[in-house]
């Protein structure tokens, strides 16, 4: 993708297969160019999802998709496109630019629809420059880590992919509802398990195909049980983890908070002073003070 709009600066998070990727979160970026036509995307049976984080302006943008011309006809930040790897389309690109780009593979939205109660198959309505205020947010609370440096962990990858897969097969695929039974939790040894096993990675290096697998119970199963057993999402229960073992290593043991964060899943010392103080509502060092005997 990196070639396709000649941007020397990018940065790309995937989950699944190198060679043949899942989803993946892709950001370019690139300085003032002159407007030239750019390579084709290579056909895919996938959807992209690719985010303007600046204003585009009219003209900066622009193609020939499935034989007609679109673009952009307003600037707006964080303006979502959607559109279907396999149809074609030239595209001609002016500088300067900064895309977020999701890339959802067929198989994954397949996933997703069979967790959600609807049709496999499915036609897009593609947009273009659009406002989607539930995909800006998800890009918002993707950059925010990312500008401090922290790293997309393998959780937090699937957590984004199957909300972003669910949400774009409900508001630019035409998918229609099937009957489905009632969820049911996780059995008393799954949780138990399940949880065993996000204790064990608190960093996070753990995919909810590993930990359903664990629980013999498919990724989508385990993922709805997970959730009706816990009342959150498997990535939401393991950020309580990591602050449930900070809390204990911060009221039990005299260790420096770097090492505590450390011990604790978390990248550094900046991403878990973050974390705590957003849930907890105070410092480490402040919760240090008031909790240990």
């Amino acid at each position: 993708m990196a070639e396709i709009f000649s941007a020397p600066d990018y940065d790309c998070r995937l989950e699944g297969s190198h060679q043949k990727p899942d989803f993946a979160v892709t950001r370019l970026r690139s300085g003032p160019r002159p407007a030239e036509r750019a390579p084709a995307y290579p056909a895919d049976d996938a959807l992209l999802v690719c985010v303007s984080l600046t204003p585009t302006a009219i003209g900066q943008w622009r193609a020939r998709y499935k034989g007609r011309e679109v673009g952009v006809t307003r600037a707006i930040p964080f303006a979502t496109t959607v559109l279907d790897l396999l149809c074609s389309m030239e595209m001609w690109v002016r500088g300067p630019f900064d895309y977020l780009h999701y890339y959802l593979s067929a198989p994954l939205l397949k996933r997703v629809a069979l967790d959600n109660g609807v049709a496999a198959a499915y036609e897009l309505r593609e947009a273009f420059f659009i406002e989607d205020l539930v995909v800006a947010q998800l890009t918002r609370a993707i950059l925010s880590p990312l500008r401090h440096g922290e790293p997309l962990d393998k959780l937090a990858l699937d957590q984004i992919a199957l909300l972003l897969g669910a949400h774009v097969l409900q508001r630019y695929c035409r998918a229609p509802k099937v009957a489905t039974s009632a969820w049911r939790g996780l059995q008393p040894w799954q949780k138990i398990r399940a949880e065993e096993m996000l204790r064990a990675q608190l960093e996070g290096n753990i995919t909810i195909k590993e930990l359903a697998t664990a629980c013999s119970l498919s990724e989508r199963h385990f993922a709805r049980g997970f959730r009706t057993s816990f009342g959150i999402s498997v990535h939401q229960h393991l950020i309580q983890l990591r602050i449930e073992r900070a809390k204990s290593l911060l009221s039990q043991a005299n260790k420096r908070l770097a090492e505590i964060a450390q011990l604790s899943g978390f990248c550094d010392q900046a991403a878990f002073t973050r974390t705590f103080s957003r849930v907890e509502r105070m410092t480490p060092s402040h919760w240090r003070k008031c909790n240990r005997g």
